[in-house]
Parts: C-alpha cells; structure tokens; sequence
C-alpha cells in the first residue's frame, strides 16, 4: 500500500502522509480501543487514523469505520493524543472538530482489521497503548513467540575484527519449538524479514548492535529483540616487533631464545598476567596449532606470538616478530693513514672498505665506539683496534701501530734532544721492525731498529749538516709509515 490509498474512503477529508499500516487479527470478543501517544507532547504534532474492516481485504478496503484527521491547534487543544475509547460516541473527526478520541470497535474472534496510523504534521515516533474489555487478561491478538533479550557476545582482539556465532546466543531468545530466528543488521530489516545475516558473522566494529526477529511459525506472528557484537581490546602488545642473535661461527643458523620476547613486545604490563605461545603462522597462532619450543634453531624467519589474558585465555592478541641473523664483521683488509704526527698525541684515520656497518674503539674493547674512522689525540705506540657491527652483533681486534716521533732534533750533546727516534713501538722491537734514514737525494745513511737508542746525525762517524731528513718505518705487521724531521744545529 502507498500515498493517496484512502482517497474518497474516509469521511474526514484527509489523505495519506507518512504512513504506518496495522493489519489486526481478533482471537477475544469486546471493545477494542488504543491510545495513541505521540513521543512530543507539542500538539503541532498530529496523528491521524483510519480503522477499515471488519474482514476487509487490502486490495477492497472499503469505507473507513473510524478516522480522526483532528489538528489539535485548530481546536485549542492542549494535548495531542489521539485513539479510541469506550467512553466516546462519534465514529469520525474532521480536522476542526472533536476531542480527538472515537468510539471503541466492537469485536469478535475471528475478525481481522486494518489500521493506518499517518503522521500528518511533524517527525515525531509515537507509542501505542491497547484498551478496552478485549485486552482484560491479555491481547485480543494471536499472541506471538515468547522471546527475551539474549546476553551481549564479546570478542576480545585488540586489532579490531572478530567473527561472531549469531547462533549462540539462539537459547537465551526461546526455547520455543515451531519458531523461526533470523538475524540482521538493522530493525527495518528484520521487520520486512529480509537481508538475513548468516550465523557466522565478521565484525570490524567495536559495538555492532544485532536484530533478531521470532516468527511463531502457526500464527506468523513476530517479535524483535537485539542484541550487541563487543570486540573487546586484548592485551595491550606492540603488535611488530623483532629479536636479533648474532652468527658467531658463521654457520647460517643460531638459536634463538623466544623467551626475551615478551619484554619486546609488552608495553607497561607484566608478563606473569599472561600466556605466550609462538607459532609459525598467524592461522596456527588463531587456532593453537603447533606451538614452537622457546628455543629454535633458523636462519631467520617470522614467527607470530599470541600473549592470551592469564585468567582468560580466549582473550589474546598476535603479535608478528622478525628473526634476525645478524653476521660478526668482516673486516678483510684495512689501511692505517696517519696524516698527523708528533711525540705524544696523534690523528688517524682508518681505510676500511667494509666501514658501513660497523663502529669503532681503539685502546678500550668497552669503547666508547664511533661511527667515523677518523681518531684524534692518540697516543703513539702499538694499539689494539677493535672493530663490531652497529648491532653489537660481535667484536673482532687488530693491532695497530700508531707513529710517534719528534719533528726536530738538535745533536749537540747537551741531553735534551740529542737523538732522533720513533717513539711508542719499542714493545714490537725485532729484526722486522726496522726505520731506514735517508737524506734529501734519497741516499740511505741509516738502518736501524726501531728498539734502538736513535740516530745521532752521523754517517761514517761524521756529523750531517743541519737540513731535513726523510725515514721509512716498515713494521712486522706489515705497516709502513714515511716522513721527514730535522736536523738543527
């Protein structure tokens, strides 16, 4: 049925607006009224309606029995309920006359009506109350499925979405036999019993409010109740993460000990409140399938570690943790560039091909490390370089030597200065160890170890003018260093 239905079949002189259409069936003889109770009191809302029957059939409804078009304000009416009761005479209201009230239908088992409640003038929703003597002890309908509303289902999964069995929650709505639920996702759907959710439903949203409706399957009556979907937060995880061992012997596999993870992954809480389990794959995680030992063996992998509540263990979130291998340094060869000297204090810098990963200490395997190969304020002599990935994955040593010498020197025994040496190595002292003394021309006018007291400025037993002088240090480790000095007189 549409707009414009009851056209020329009322006597109130009103059409169909915003309409409601009752079909009624009588299971109890009397008076049947109702009272019509508009959700706002302000009487510019109006409600009119129209009683056809008895037996009428919707395609041949015939004249209306009853109609009340009554617009409270055009009669100064202080209220804008409307009905029909016992205690009224008149069988119709145009809209300038009456009290808004008709006379009761008289009724008898058997009989069916239809009602059409039409909201005339406003948006307001409105409640309706049956009376008189039919409704004594009862309805004077077939009395629908007896249904109570069910407890509200949880879910508890911190990222979201959950899948719901409608179904189970099917006991708490009746025990009745020969009834038929049927679920959906909003009131207007259940009333027209269509767009039926099936029992396994996915939900993303936190409260998902559920409508049931209950047809009595002999009378085809109907009730609707609801009930709501919560997804409840689980334990508070970061849900990434990642443990990292290191391949000390490089053999492409290490142990790792999933036993830390928990401390990576809670945020304020402690881990005795819950369970944790590793799998993987999140599908094994869900399921409780094939939970791993604490400690596996791999070259690197995700796993999924589910972290249930300790008190409720289908309350859990998943968390996705990244294996990672890290390899020690390797460091295949290094340079050795010293740019500065003096006696004590000197610059370096180291020529490592392989520098992006790794950090640096020289003299103290405790550090503190560097990023950078440049070194300042170093004191000379053999040191040991130490060399380990930015992950703290292993620490590998070298020795170094670092040059130390004096730019000058003076020969002229007064015991300040007399010899000229490198300074720093002697502990390396050995025949491999060696310092060659060249003059200008490149002519050599001294070997000499590095262990030895020093050069005095003599070649053959005769003194050497003053002027600058040029060495080669050549070291067992296969270092080598050239500069020049001089020699003053």
């Amino acid at each position: 049925m549409g707009k414009e239905e009851i056209e020329n079949l009322n006597s109130c002189g009103s059409l169909e607006h915003n309409s409601l259409w009752l079909y009624i069936e009588i299971t109890k003889e009397g008076t049947l009224g109702f009272d019509l109770i508009p959700n706002s009191s302000e009487t510019r809302i109006n409600y009119d309606f129209y009683v056809f029957g008895p037996n009428a059939s919707c395609s041949d409804l015939k004249d209306a029995i009853r109609c009340s078009a009554l617009i409270p304000d055009f009669v100064d009416s202080t209220s804008n309920i409307t009905g029909m009761s016992d205690n009224e005479t008149d069988t119709s209201e145009p809209i300038d006359q009456g009290n808004g009230y008709l006379k009761s239908l008289n009724v008898k088992e058997g009989e069916s009506y239809y009602i059409l409640i039409d909201r005339h003038i406003g948006e307001e929703s409105f409640k309706l109350k049956w009376t008189g003597t039919s409704t004594i002890g009862g309805l004077p309908f077939p009395n629908g499925p007896e249904i109570s509303k069910p407890d509200n289902i949880r879910k508890c999964n911190a990222i979201g979405e959950a899948i719901f069995d409608l179904n189970s929650v099917r006991d708490q709505i009746s025990d009745q036999h020969n009834i038929t639920i049927s679920y959906h996702k909003n009131r207007g759907d259940a009333f027209d019993n269509k767009n039926q959710l099936t029992n396994q439903f996915w939900s993303n949203i936190p409260e998902k409010e559920i409508y049931v409706r209950v047809k009595n399957n002999f009378t085809d009556c109907f009730k609707i109740t609801s009930f709501t979907l919560v997804i409840d937060p689980g334990p508070p995880i970061n849900l990434v993460g990642s443990l990292e061992s290191c391949d000390i012997d490089n053999s492409g596999t290490v142990m790792f000990d999933l036993s830390k993870i928990p401390n990576i992954i809670l945020t304020d809480e402690t881990p005795d409140n819950f369970i944790f389990s590793y799998f993987h794959s999140k599908e094994n995680a869900i399921n409780n399938i094939d939970p791993l030992n604490s400690l596996i063996e791999t070259s690197g992998e995700t796993i999924y570690t589910k972290v249930s509540n300790l008190n409720d263990p289908d309350c859990y979130n998943i968390a996705e943790i990244e294996l990672i291998l890290n390899a020690p340094p390797q460091v295949t060869s290094y340079e050795v560039v010293q740019p500065q000297v003096n006696s004590n204090l000197n610059t370096l810098t180291l020529n490592i091909p392989e520098n992006l990963d790794y950090e640096y200490s020289i003299g103290n395997i405790d550090g503190p490390y560097q990023t950078g190969t440049t070194f300042t304020d170093v004191e000379s002599g053999f040191q040991t370089l130490y060399i380990r990935d930015k992950k703290g994955c292993a620490i590998i040593e070298a020795e170094i030597a670092v040059l130390g010498y004096d730019t000058y020197f003076t020969p002229n025994n007064d015991g300040i200065h007399d010899k000229w040496q490198i300074k720093g190595i002697k502990k390396a002292a050995g025949s491999q160890n060696t310092v060659n003394i060249f003059d200008r021309y490149g002519k050599l006018l001294k070997n000499m170890d590095v262990s030895s007291d020093g050069w005095d400025g003599t070649f053959n037993g005769k003194p050497l003018p003053a002027d600058d002088y040029w060495f080669r240090v050549t070291l067992k480790n296969g270092q080598e260093f050239n500069g020049h000095f001089s020699l003053k007189r």
